[in-house]
């Protein structure tokens, strides 16, 4: 009898885990629509503490910020490159740049002989005890052109006569690039420079990426002395005439 009684209790539990057509019965799912994802909501332990910033954010980049800011720019053509920003507002750029800043520039040797190469360094000085915030334009990028002239301010690195008017030289986007110098810093940029006549290069046209129709060398400068005035892309700087190009002078000897 205690046989029977323990199987007829073992059938009443099966039968309590199965519905009535003998199958077992399944706990509901919970499903979420598709293409939803829950929101889980960070404790002030888990917050993003990291300098990540994804593009058009608004959020300073750090490690640009460090290579666009500093008190001495070796190689400031290098950091142009890496200094990209949008074109300036009047507002944004410095006034009374006389008082702030210096340019001047030097070459490697006084004279050099017809046809021959020079290195010219260009330094900016911020003088103000203020960070000075300088802004470069360039087409696409900036660039730092060399102008020589006799004794008569007359160009003499030119081709003779007007420009081809075809085929048109391309045209690209203006942009600005900026950095900001600490209080007394510096930046410098070295301009190579060669003593030579030019001529209109149609053959460069697709490639060149300096100012005006390109040119090309055409035999060595006649000796003389001359004067190279750098031509440099900043912006707000000379247009009031506050700030004088910088120049330094320069022998040609025969070659």
């Amino acid at each position: 009898m205690r046989l029977i009684a323990s199987l007829v209790a073992l059938a009443t539990l099966g039968g309590a885990a199965t519905g009535c057509d003998g199958t077992r019965s399944r706990k509901p799912v919970a499903m979420a629509p598709i293409g939803t994802v829950p929101i889980a909501t960070r404790t002030p332990e888990e917050a993003d503490g990291g300098t990540t910033t994804t593009p058009n954010s608004g959020t300073p980049n750090p490690m640009k910020e460090a290579t666009c800011a500093g008190d001495d720019f070796e190689a400031l053509e290098k950091a142009l490159d890496q200094c990209d920003t949008k074109m300036p507002r009047t507002t944004d750029v410095p006034t009374n740049m006389r008082d702030k800043l210096e340019l001047r520039v030097t070459t490697a040797t006084p004279s050099i002989a017809g046809g021959g190469r020079v290195d010219l360094i260009m330094t900016l000085k911020n003088k103000s005890s203020e960070p000075l915030p300088l802004y470069f334009t360039g087409d696409p990028r900036p660039v730092f052109d060399v102008e020589a002239v006799d004794l008569k301010g007359r160009r003499v690195d030119l081709p003779a006569g007007k420009p081809p008017k075809t085929p048109a030289v391309p045209t690209h986007d203006v942009k600005a690039s900026r950095i900001t110098l600490a209080p007394g810093g510096t930046a410098r940029v070295k301009i190579t420079w060669d003593a030579v006549k030019t001529r209109w290069a149609r053959e460069k046209v697709k490639s060149w990426d300096g100012r005006g129709y390109p040119r090309a060398p055409n035999g060595p400068l006649a000796p003389g002395k001359y004067t190279l005035r750098i031509v440099v892309p900043l912006i707000g700087v000379f247009e009031k005439g506050d700030v004088e190009t910088p120049k330094v002078p320069i022998d040609i000897t025969a070659t």
